[in-house]
């Protein structure tokens, strides 16, 4: 693993919700100092409840630089909030926001004696600051296909991100799908899929009851962002059909749930503490990943599948391709029918031994190793 090396790392806020890049780079913490830069999402705000608290929460963010005190407690980890302005591909916004940004990363880095750093971004719209801090090399770590996102301007992340890939020194990719997709005039992106907390979510100890609603068994699982690339059709007819199963689902929402929250065996228990989770998941009886098969989805490598598997957990997919790959383990399905029938026979079939060997898969997928290969990663592109 690299030591004593300066990172400037531009990615999802800091702190807000467990994320690949932040797994990843956490490893590189205390050996590396790592000044991580909160910046602006590339989805124009709507007058929406959830579009508003972000709004409100960013606004927060710029007032009170210390709001999350646990971000002094991390050594050699420096977390800074330039105050940007939505609508960036306006020229006038996006040329204010630049120059906020630069002025603030380098007021940072003259601060704590940064030179000639390691630059890793996670987001096309910084290809506008890529170059500006006399940087040792620059990575563009894909974690997703955003030209494919839904509320994005395509075109716009589009020429950003052809932008982007241009300038850095290596790209590094997810998904075998997003490596094909990435590839420019025969330079493929180099693999580095997800990882998982294994530690964190391999514990068996489930919540107390009182933090559990009582519901019948068998408890059917999920656990992550709850937005448009869930096919709500599929979960509509499966959680209908059965009304003798539990339903439930964990975690922030953007996208109207009223069709499901009305069916009975339905429970939607909102955004949990990271922490909380794994004692959640216990509970669980089988695991769902109900993700829509499309442009978007077949480069997505879902966070929560390895999640599920260190929790000993049987999943049912659909047939994404990241997923299909551990199809020894896990079951696919691809209508309402074929979820019900898996599910079944997941909860038939679940025993000690199985769990065992998803948790055994998911060990091999730490985090920890993930970093590893990162690190050997910007080595060779050091040269």
């Amino acid at each position: 693993m690299l030591e004593n090396r300066d990172f400037i790392v531009f990615s999802d806020e800091w702190g807000r919700h467990p994320f690949s890049c932040q797994h990843i780079m956490s490893r590189f913490l205390p050996e590396n100092r790592l000044l991580w830069v909160n910046t602006i999402g590339m989805r124009n705000p709507n007058l929406t409840l959830y579009d508003l608290k972000r709004s409100f929460e960013k606004i927060c963010s710029w007032i009170n630089v210390k709001k999350t005190p646990a971000l002094q407690q991390i050594e050699n980890l420096t977390v800074i909030r330039p105050v940007v302005t939505p609508y960036n591909n306006f020229a006038p916004v996006r040329a204010m926001n630049r120059q906020s940004v630069i002025r603030s990363v380098r007021a940072a880095m003259s601060k704590l004696g940064m030179q000639h750093p390691i630059l890793i971004t996670t987001l096309p719209n910084s290809v506008d600051y890529v170059g500006s801090f006399d940087e040792i090399c620059s990575i563009y770590y894909c974690v997703d296909d955003f030209t494919q996102w839904p509320g994005l301007d395509h075109r716009f992340v589009e020429q950003m991100e052809e932008q982007l890939m241009a300038k850095v020194d290596l790209v590094c990719a997810t998904a075998d799908e997003l490596c094909r997709k990435k590839t420019r005039n025969g330079k493929v992106p180099l693999l580095l899929p997800h990882g998982v907390d294994y530690d964190h979510f391999a514990s068996d100890t489930p919540v107390p009851d009182s933090l559990y609603p009582a519901m019948p068994r068998p408890i059917i699982g999920f656990f992550g962002a709850i937005s448009p690339w869930l096919d709500f059709d599929l979960l509509y007819n499966l959680i209908h059909s059965r009304p003798e199963w539990s339903f439930v689902f964990i975690g922030p929402a953007d996208v109207d749930m009223s069709r499901l929250i009305v069916l009975p065996n339905f429970h939607y228990l909102g955004k949990i503490p990271y922490q909380q989770l794994p004692g959640y998941a216990a509970s669980f009886d089988v695991a769902l990943i109900p993700f829509l098969v499309n442009e978007l989805t077949i480069s997505v490598n879902p966070l929560k599948l390895m999640e599920y598997l260190a929790c000993g957990l049987p999943v049912v997919s659909t047939s994404l391709p990241e997923v299909a790959k551990y199809r020894d383990i896990v079951y696919l399905a691809d209508s309402a029918e074929e979820f019900a029938a898996l599910i079944k026979r997941a909860l038939a079939e679940n025993s000690d031994s199985l769990r065992q060997r998803r948790r055994f898969t998911a060990r091999s997928k730490s985090w920890d190793v993930v970093a590893e290969n990162f690190s050997r990663m910007i080595e060779r592109v050091q040269g």
